[in-house]
């Protein structure tokens, strides 16, 4: 699996986790949880099919077109198998894997009901990722995140080059059908959105994660093991789903 660069790894490096931030993390994830279930119609609505016009117009967002999403989390929520994706909106490398082998990850398993996929943002590149990851992660709010970061990394721009613009994410936001792009903004600054990103942080301090794109998989209610495709090409992913799918 690629790795950060020698000069920006001070930056992705994840301190080891202690059993404090094991806790930690637990506790914010359940308080997260609990806080989208109980959060009003928004967050158990289901993402449907914007049309074949606007996916025939945008195919950024015909990637996930018709597929449910409950916050961070895309696809059938009874599916047993979940890939989590640990990543950076400004990492490049998380773009070749947007780009290379998500869609057909989605096409032969997400569709389908087999595996459902779990947005694990981290913002630790610099202030261009977190202005992203806030809004992304207020999009989930919504359940329109999956549309959100499939076109921040279709529009992304050098690390730290101050390319996550106002107009950018305006831009951004209006593209997405049924989106209430006021009220994500609004959210993104909120205290709800603070301490998810933080919960995600912990989790993947206690995962150990060393930089991103980074994969686990859970298979149902067990704790979620480590994956290391040896590319970032849908085949070196089958593998790995196909063995988690015979339980």
């Amino acid at each position: 699996m690629p790795k950060p660069s020698a000069a920006s790894k001070r930056g992705r490096t994840l301190v080891i986790a202690i059993a404090v931030a094991i806790a930690i993390a637990a506790a914010l994830v359940a308080a997260s949880i609990l806080t989208r279930e109980n959060g009003g119609d928004a967050a158990t609505t289901e993402t449907t099919s914007t049309g074949t016009t606007t996916d025939a117009a945008n195919p950024t967002l015909a990637v996930v077109a018709g597929i449910r999403q409950t916050g961070t989390v895309l696809g059938n929520p009874e599916a047993t198998v979940r890939l989590l994706q640990f990543e950076d909106l400004q990492c490049p490398i998380c773009k070749k894997y947007t780009d290379n082998a998500f869609p057909a990850i989605v096409d032969e398993y997400v569709r389908p009901g087999l595996v459902k996929v779990d947005f694990r943002g981290l913002a630790f590149l610099g202030p261009d990722s977190e202005k992203a990851l806030r809004i992304v992660v207020a999009s989930g709010y919504q359940n329109k995140l999956w549309e959100v970061a499939e076109l921040f990394y279709a529009n992304q721009g050098e690390e730290n080059s101050g390319w996550v613009t106002d107009s950018l994410i305006d831009e951004i936001l209006a593209e997405v059908p049924g989106l209430d792009a006021a009220k994500v903004k609004t959210d993104a600054k909120s205290a709800a959105v603070t301490k998810e990103i933080a919960a995600i942080q912990a989790e993947a301090t206690a995962l150990k994660v060393p930089g991103t794109p980074w994969f686990f998989v859970g298979i149902g209610l067990n704790p979620p093991y480590e994956i290391r495709p040896t590319t970032l090409e849908p085949s070196a992913f089958r593998f790995a789903l196909d063995d988690a799918l015979k339980g």
